[in-house]
């Protein structure tokens, strides 16, 4: 595997005396995860027109939309709306932000060319299917989180695809809400401290997606899954380790 340097949050006291799970752990219970935006529209074009409707759910806690222009001028509003949500100065980009809950279409006046990307921010426990394969035969190995610095429980499997892709696949899942969460894998067998998983042979495969709820992450093609020991969650900013799993042949 690849050595990769990374950073990581804020963190507890590690109790050495932790025992480390060797078992699948218990479904977790359903909990809030840290906000993310969630892509739910985008649209381009040139010149003046409305976009198509996108809906926006109760549970939402806002919209945004993000608006380039590669003309001279870009408007884009709500359509029943006096305000604009966004007005870059063109050429160039603007954010604009929302609560309005329901169906919204945009009115875009610009001349030139426009692009528009609308998320909503939610803090909704994520709900991904498996992935094509993962529901054939058992998976290649499997292992329970536990907490390092913070509180990380549920389950994580390895699962080979069709193609000779490997996955892993949080299920249940759930680890202490925050920004800036990565997926490590390690070469060491179940870290106990921050410190030793940075000093693991280690690489970062992706931002963890929600911090609870069903989730897949593909490994990159040049990993090697069977130096694969551990999985890692490891906060960016101040270099801690959230919580780990020990992988072992399911």
């Amino acid at each position: 595997m690849v050595l990769l340097a990374s950073a990581g949050c804020a963190s507890e006291k590690v109790d050495e005396a932790r025992t480390v799970p060797t078992t699948v752990a218990a479904p977790a219970p359903a909990e809030k995860a840290a906000p993310r935006w969630e892509r739910i529209a985008q649209y381009s074009g040139s010149g003046r027109q409305r976009t198509g409707a996108f809906s926006v759910a109760d549970h939402v806690l806002q919209w945004r939309v993000t608006a380039t222009c590669s003309g001279a001028r870009l408007r884009v509003g709500v359509v029943g709306e006096p305000s604009p949500l966004a007005e870059p100065e063109c050429p160039g980009r603007a954010f604009g932000f929302s609560i309005r809950e329901g169906p919204v279409t945009l009115d875009v006046d610009a001349t030139g060319g426009w692009e528009i990307v609308v998320d909503q921010q939610v803090e909704t426990p994520a709900t991904e299917p498996r992935l094509a394969g993962m529901s054939d035969g058992a998976a290649a190995a499997a292992g329970a989180f536990y907490p390092i610095d913070q509180e990380g429980r549920g389950t994580v499997r390895l699962w080979r695809l069709p193609g000779d892709r490997w996955a892993l696949r949080f299920d249940p899942f759930y680890v202490t809400p925050n920004t800036d969460l990565y997926v490590w894998l390690t070469e060491t067998t179940a870290p106990r401290t921050s410190a030793e998983a940075l000093r693991s042979t280690h690489r970062q495969i992706a931002e963890l997606t929600a911090s609870a709820g069903p989730q897949n992450y593909l490994l990159p093609e040049d990993v090697d899954a069977r130096r694969v020991r551990s999985v890692v969650i490891w906060c960016e900013p101040v270099r801690t380790a959230y919580a780990a799993a020990a992988l072992a042949a399911a």
